[in-house]
């Protein structure tokens, strides 16, 4: 949930010539014509017709950072759907049980805030074991400690896994694949319903990433402070038809 510096940092090309990204992104989602099968992998058509974001930056400096991420999103009558690819040498998530604090280990996460004022806004994660982690905010962090945990967002994910968790060997990565019912929005002081082509939501992306000296972390909008809750600093996330 806090955000950490991660370790290296690397262009796509190896370097570390790329420029710091600050600025707020913004992500067109195309609705799906065929909604993708929940099994992370991303060869549904749908997944092809959604484009990539840009890759996930240091969350507090908006450098080039680790584990290199990218995502996609998409939706239709019924569902949103997102797909994260991290690149990861050291995959570690072994935490179980109710609502996990899977932010402690590998994990990819949104943060959703349908109307974008800041308030009402939800929290959900996918640990690369398949574990889920869900909570609902009134405002910036409140209620302490963890929001609403009582909230339950009737997420789905899978994950494709290129290593095995918590063994020496080194790893690659994986992908998450997440699907979040419309109904999980209907809740709260300003309950949302399901968006239309056109509008826009505000959404975070971030992927926590256990590391042998510590924890590390990238995002998609970078917060640009030592907290991941800061919704105006989150993304637009604009719902196009195609």
């Amino acid at each position: 949930m806090l955000a950490v510096l991660s370790g290296g940092i690397l262009c796509s090309a190896g370097c570390t010539c790329a420029e710091p990204r600050t600025d707020i992104p913004s992500y067109s989602a195309p609705r799906a014509s065929r909604a993708p099968v929940i099994d992370g992998r991303l060869d549904d058509p749908a997944w092809q017709d959604a484009p990539w974001t840009e890759p996930f930056v240091q969350t507090m400096t908006g450098a080039p950072g680790q584990p290199r991420t990218r995502a996609r999103l998409t939706w239709d009558a019924e569902f949103l759907y997102a797909a994260f690819e991290v690149e990861d040498d050291y995959l570690r998530a072994d935490l179980s049980g109710q609502d996990p604090h899977l932010w402690t280990q590998d994990t990819v996460e949104l943060m959703i805030d349908p109307d974008g004022d800041g308030l009402n806004y939800f929290e959900l994660q996918l640990a690369p074991s398949g574990e889920t982690f869900d909570t609902r905010y009134d405002s910036r962090r409140v209620p302490q400690p963890f929001g609403h945990l009582r909230w339950e967002s009737g997420i789905e994910g899978a994950i494709a896994l290129r290593g095995t968790l918590n063994d020496d060997a080194a790893d690659e990565g994986y992908t998450a694949e997440l699907r979040i019912p419309w109904s999980a929005f209907d809740a709260g002081q300003t309950p949302a319903g399901p968006p239309s082509a056109g509008d826009t939501w505000r959404l975070a992306l971030y992927v926590l990433d256990a590391r042998p000296e510590g924890q590390g972390g990238v995002g998609w909008s970078p917060p640009m402070v030592g907290d991941f809750h800061v919704p105006e600093r989150f993304g637009r996330l604009v719902f196009t038809a195609r």
